[in-house]
């Protein structure tokens, strides 16, 4: 079987290294072919070689939603692509993701659309604490502006803009969940989520419930989805909000690499491929800790190695800067406090005292 995979980047990476295995060769396309998944591929392209791309794969897959559009429309016409088009249109307009799933009942912080600028922050005047997020984009905290106290911003690029308001939330957490094609579905344990100026900074798995799967339950079935969906969490006075979900393996999902019975990547891979997707067993807890804007140096890569149940992973990606993904580690322990602590001694490691002067 060949499997197709837009975008080049460490997502693709990862189920390439997870699925190997299976048997199955991987076609893959970007924007260029130097990205990490392209380079270990059986079969690179570039965009404009889309109608190849598709018509070598059996199934279309897609490790990023702001991929070319062209792949993804081609491939779903063609009956290949896996999950639908209809989760991508969710996601490249944040209004549009929250409207379906407000529609659906599903528990989402008190929100407008904004068709501009001056209206999103005539909105914020009058809302109070909250956030202005820009409908399109928005990864990794890009796009996004918070009002605090009345504190609002005086001016913000033109466009359509979803402001939200702003919730007083314990903890950040997600889940990692799987759906196959005659409808079975399974769960990875939630993790607890940490992260610096909007990036994921470390996780930790496994955290309390708090009726996150049946939430994510919900929306597979609405979604009729297939593959792997990461969706993410306020956890406020024990309540579950969803605060956005993403249609690929997330990641959020990174610590399933290590300590799991089976990775997201891999369970992804099996789903859309019509294998039996299996139900994940965490073994030990676990958690990753992200490389974010640092090339660790060979003393660096011995010293996280040298703590006992790590992994490195490096991307291969050219030209590390401030904020940039570049790779991860991963951590298991006997218990979930120990893999924090674990996370902190890493974050000295590879950090120092300042990891804010990388994101």
């Amino acid at each position: 079987m060949n499997v197709g995979i837009a975008g080049s980047g460490q997502l693709g990476y990862m189920m390439i290294l997870e699925s190997r295995k299976l048997g199955i060769s991987f076609n893959v396309i970007g924007q260029d072919l130097d990205g990490p998944a392209s380079r270990i591929a059986d079969r690179s392209y570039i965009y404009e070689d889309y109608k190849e791309f598709v018509d070598r794969s059996d199934v279309v897959t897609y490790e990023f939603e702001h991929v070319d559009g062209r792949v993804l429309d081609y491939a779903e016409s063609e009956g290949k692509l896996k999950p639908g088009i209809f989760p991508v249109k969710l996601k490249r307009d944040r209004s549009l993701e929250k409207d379906f799933l407000h529609s659906k009942d599903l528990p989402v912080a008190e929100y407008k659309i904004a068709m501009s600028a001056v209206e999103a922050l005539e909105i914020a005047e009058n809302f109070g604490d909250c956030v202005i997020k820009s409908v399109s984009g928005g990864y990794d905290g890009k796009g996004q502006y918070f009002v605090k106290g009345g504190n609002v911003p005086s001016s913000i690029p033109d466009g359509k803009y979803v402001v939200e308001r702003f919730i007083k939330f314990q903890y950040e957490a997600s889940v990692i969940a799987s759906r196959s094609l005659d409808g079975a579905i399974r769960m990875h344990k939630p993790s607890f989520n940490f992260n610096r100026k909007g990036i994921l900074f470390y996780n930790a798995a496994p955290v309390s419930d708090n009726g996150m799967n049946d939430a994510v339950r919900r929306l597979l079935v609405e979604l009729d989805y297939v593959g792997v969906l990461g969706v993410e969490f306020f956890i406020a006075d024990g309540k579950t909000i969803i605060n956005e979900f993403a249609p690929r393996v997330h990641n959020t999902g990174h610590h399933t690499l290590m300590g799991s019975s089976i990775s997201q990547f891999e369970q992804h891979i099996r789903a859309i491929c019509g294998y039996e997707i299996p139900d994940p067993v965490l073994y030990r807890p676990s958690g990753i800790l992200n490389l974010i804007g640092v090339n660790p140096d060979r003393k660096t890569v011995e010293d996280i190695l040298r703590l006992p149940e790590t992994q490195f992973y490096w991307y291969g990606k050219n030209g590390i800067r401030r904020g940039r993904k570049a790779g991860h580690i991963n951590v298991t322990a006997e218990t979930v406090e120990e893999v924090h602590s674990k996370i902190k001694k890493l974050t000295e490691i590879v950090y120092g005292n300042a990891p804010d002067e990388f994101l």
